[in-house]
């Protein structure tokens, strides 16, 4: 796991806010139950969210919250970073106090380029980008192999038509 909980709920509970419509706020009590969390979690989680300039808590009648700023301004990053705090500080993957590069752990060359590449997809990655409908094929890892496997399975078959 790359990430906290806290930053799992963070993204689930905008995509929440960020499919309602604009100027509506939604109640605590109603995200937390659509994210399966208890409300209390969410609220703390809402609150720095809400120190970051990502939502917008509003206090009495008709209370709730809402996005603080456009789905597409809103990065994967911006939201980890409120969240939990800094993303993947390039510590070591081992979890050792010090990996310096005069002398690194061992998985130390090939961690840093992918840390990297996490970081730079989370920085490029927008709210708008995950409400985009998925692919017709679902985006399910396996599943196109899947559909491959079983046509071509029913082809292999004997004169007689038993499968080989």
């Amino acid at each position: 796991m790359l990430f906290q909980h806290a930053s799992e709920i963070a993204i689930r509970a905008t995509i929440f806010l960020a499919r309602q419509s604009p100027g509506k706020l939604s109640p605590v009590r109603e995200v937390a139950a659509r994210a399966g969390v208890p409300e209390a979690y969410l609220a703390k989680i809402f609150q720095r969210l809400s120190r970051a300039g990502l939502v917008r808590s509003f206090r009495g009648p008709g209370k709730g919250v809402e996005l603080g700023r456009a789905p597409r301004t809103i990065t994967l990053a911006a939201l980890v970073r409120a969240a939990e705090g800094p993303m993947m500080s390039g510590g070591c993957v081992f979890g050792l106090a010090s990996c310096p590069i005069d002398n690194p752990c061992p998985l130390h060359r090939d961690w840093a380029p992918l840390q990297a590449s996490i970081r730079e997809r989370m920085e490029n990655t927008t709210l708008a980008d995950l409400l985009a409908p998925a692919p017709a094929d679902s985006g399910k890892p396996g599943t196109a192999a899947r559909k491959k496997s079983r046509s071509s399975s029913k082809r292999a078959t004997t004169p007689r038509g038993r499968r080989l």
